[in-house]
């Protein structure tokens, strides 16, 4: 059995409590949530069938940054990204029967070591009934290996995929030729070294390129933000290199939005909304955990939310010190009434949120990972025959 195999199915404490709007919500909306957890190692989707939340688990090696749509979804993980698309063709023959029986396919494609061919036909049944509850179907497309470079924010722009490269202070772009492209660097970083100098982390991207980012300070030395003082993190915008915000705390997910930039101020619990126009900056909200990750439809603003945890960081978090217990889940907050409109909170091996993403005209994904029995029979294809 493959490693990756043996960590999925390892035992999985989780529970979750959501205000009764939320399934109703999401119905409406006919989006879902997919969420990373890279402290479960799991990607999973916040689905819904518009009375109750159905929380649907994927195991992937310490996942990060997502981004995702109704055609795509792709992912960040420890030492990969991973492209997944929707398949209306494999989904469709799902449901209509034609994978309930293996009559038609090569024996040379069947499983046909007896020792674990029963197992194998049981796990490949469970999955595709659980496919035919599903509204979309990501199927594995491409992987590219960068190496444990500790990707955070990802997002596609107009020259591809954009990942923030913590390992390297740097914005790259990938390549199946090396490991990464180093695309930008903040001004204080004087060389590309896997040292984590300022734990460069958040990524903006405004009209198809990255516009804005977050570090926890301006020092170029080997992991410098683990002893420095809290409250020395930044926004810079990526074009003037101008640093816009300073004295952060453990700021992560800005994002450019109806000409606004939000961002989290992580170790405050707050987050913030910046004018570029008017270079002004305003506390939006402030949340009972440490909020990362964020995503919005309409005047609705998506936001994950972490316990405080015992930090790489020497210092006391502010948030920690302000609550007798944080919270992990995602809130859903109103733009225009800056109110709290919905949530869902999370217990048991879940509780460090890092990105969120909203997948749009699907309530109920699901998503076929390699390490699954059914992956071997889905296909995908087109036909250019001459």
């Amino acid at each position: 059995m493959e490693p990756q195999q043996q960590v999925a199915q390892k035992s999985f404490d989780f529970s979750s409590e959501y205000s009764s709007n939320l399934p109703s919500l999401l119905k409406a909306l006919n989006i879902s949530i997919a969420v990373t957890s890279y402290q479960a190692d799991r990607l999973f989707f916040l689905r819904t069938d518009g009375v109750k939340i159905n929380t649907h688990f994927k195991y992937f090696p310490r996942p990060m940054g997502v981004c995702a749509d109704a055609g795509r979804l792709t992912l960040g993980t420890l030492t990969q990204v991973l492209d997944f698309r929707h398949s209306e063709v494999v989904l469709n023959n799902i449901k209509n029967g034609q994978m309930d029986s293996e009559a038609k396919l090569s024996r040379k494609i069947k499983e046909d070591r007896q020792h674990i061919g029963e197992l194998f036909r049981t796990r490949k049944e469970k999955e595709i009934q659980a496919f035919k509850q599903a509204d979309a179907l990501y199927l594995p497309r491409a992987a590219l290996s960068t190496g444990m470079i500790n990707i955070h924010d990802i997002a596609w722009g107009n020259e591809g995929l954009w990942v923030v490269n913590s390992t390297f202070s740097c914005l790259s772009t990938l390549s199946p030729d090396y490991s990464f492209v180093a695309r930008w660097k903040p001004p204080f970083i004087s060389e590309l070294v896997p040292e984590d100098r300022c734990h460069l982390n958040g990524m903006a991207l405004k009209d198809g390129y990255p516009k804005y980012v977050t570090t926890f300070n301006q020092c170029d030395n080997l992991d410098s933000w683990v002893d420095r003082p809290l409250g020395e993190g930044t926004l810079i915008d990526v074009d003037t290199d101008e640093i816009l915000l300073k004295d952060l705390i453990m700021p992560h997910s800005p994002r450019y939005y109806r000409e606004r930039v939000y961002l989290c101020d992580s170790g405050t619990g707050r987050v913030l909304e910046y004018d570029p126009a008017t270079k002004t900056t305003q506390t939006l909200i402030t949340l009972p955990g440490f909020p990362r990750g964020m995503n919005f439809i309409g005047n609705l603003m998506f936001v994950g939310l972490s316990k405080v945890r015992k930090s790489d960081i020497g210092a006391t978090v502010p948030i920690a010190e302000a609550l007798e217990e944080s919270q992990c889940g995602v809130w859903v907050i109103d733009l225009d009434s800056q109110g709290i409109v919905g949530n869902i909170v999370f217990s048991g091996d879940v509780s460090q949120i890092y990105d969120i993403a909203v997948v749009r005209d699907a309530v109920t994904p699901d998503l076929a990972a390699n390490n699954m029995v059914s992956i071997r029979h889905l296909f995908d294809y087109t036909e250019e025959l001459a």
